[in-house]
């Protein structure tokens, strides 16, 4: 199919599940990314403005490897030791936005001059082929997620916005028109998508459905459920049979233009924005909402995974009145919430001038200390 085509429309949608009620909430912001160049405006209604000057990290993580995009570009890590493998050079000049993994490959979303140019482009994990996939002009390929046996992408455009999806080998399968679409998840279920004033799924036949009237949040799968952040609760809903169950969990600052909310591993995970020196890693209980633990990480958060037994995340260094200087991976421990490996990407570490991916002898909080420089 060719991607200017359009197979699917949220204009009239089945409702799936009842209406809970809508938590009052402040208008949704807008975040512009600054890339050093002119942006086209027009583009970004579907992107947040940028707690961070506009720099924007993901995280993808694998059994043995770790991928993020952001400013330094693309980088691959072994996820035991930090140290990086490779650093793919994407096609053009292009800005990676989100990352995900499947098929056998990493699939990166990102934008060229300033959202000119939208690019989802793919990276085999063996032979590290860069292909490119998809590329429109006036366009911005803001999200990437992987479900259902494809690859899903949220894609903006002047006026629009759109979800793809993707067969694994890398052929657009079918594009569906989502007005006002602003965050994506996907899973074994489909795709979900968080709107304005609707949570949005597109099951595994292609049908839409409106599941909840709903303000716009960072959705989020994991733990046999979707996760809808609003101001001061999180929804969840069941994937196979649509119920909704509210969690209150007191006011939640997720300010993050990723992945600010996660569930797995027995509890769900929010990064509470506290500034741009640091960030707070908070622990909810899955059934209550009740918190049960939290963790102070510098810079701002942007981007949260949960595996068993680990919890990444990337962070911006941003100090005040300045702009980003650095960007950190960091790997905590769920159950004593200590960090087990912090990753600097584009600094050297000040006592010993460690760069280039070489391990240095400095720690903290016995963490093992990287330094790599783009």
């Amino acid at each position: 199919m060719n991607p200017s085509q359009h197979s699917g429309t949220a204009g009239s949608l089945p409702v799936l599940t009842r209406t809970a009620r809508r938590d009052a909430s402040k208008p949704t912001r807008l975040r512009l990314l600054a890339v050093g160049i002119l942006l086209v405006a027009v583009v970004l209604l579907a992107a947040p403005l940028a707690r961070a000057g506009g720099d924007f990290v993901d995280l993808a993580v694998g059994s043995t490897r770790v991928w993020f995009v952001g400013e330094p570009g693309v980088r691959e890590l072994d996820a035991r030791s930090g140290r990086t493998i490779a650093s793919p050079q994407l096609v053009g000049a292009a800005y990676p936005l989100s990352v995900t993994l499947a098929g056998g490959a990493a699939w990166v979303a990102s934008v060229e001059n300033g959202y000119v140019w939208g690019t989802l482009t793919r990276i085999d994990l063996r032979t590290q082929r860069v292909r490119v996939l998809w590329r429109k002009q006036d366009s911005s390929v803001q999200y990437v997620a992987a479900g259902s046996g494809g690859v899903w992408a949220l894609i903006g455009s002047a006026g629009a916005t759109e979800i793809a999806r993707f067969a694994l080998a890398g052929r657009v399968e079918r594009v569906w028109k989502i007005p006002d679409a602003g965050r994506m998840a996907a899973d074994a279920s489909g795709c979900w998508i968080s709107t304005n004033h609707w949570l949005l799924h597109i099951d595994p036949t292609g049908q839409i459905h409106r599941v909840i009237q709903a303000q716009l949040g960072d959705i989020s799968t994991g733990d046999g459920a979707a996760w809808l952040p609003q101001t001061t609760t999180v929804l969840r809903i069941d994937e196979h049979t649509g119920q909704t169950r509210t969690l209150h969990t007191a006011q939640l600052r997720l300010g993050g233009f990723q992945h600010d909310l996660a569930a797995g591993d027995g509890a769900l995970w929010a990064l509470n924005n506290a500034g741009r020196t640091h960030t707070t890693l908070e622990r909810f209980d899955l059934q209550s909402g009740r918190p049960t633990g939290s963790l102070d990480v510098p810079g701002i958060a942007d981007a949260l995974i949960v595996k068993p037994e680990a919890i990444w995340i990337a962070t911006v260094i941003a100090p005040p009145n300045q702009p980003a200087n650095g960007y950190d991976v960091i790997r905590i421990n769920p159950h004593t919430l200590r960090r087990t490996l912090l990753v600097h990407l584009l600094l050297q570490c000040p006592p010993c001038r460690t760069m280039n991916g070489q391990a240095c002898a400095h720690t903290l909080d016995q963490s093992h200390h990287l330094f790599s420089r783009g």
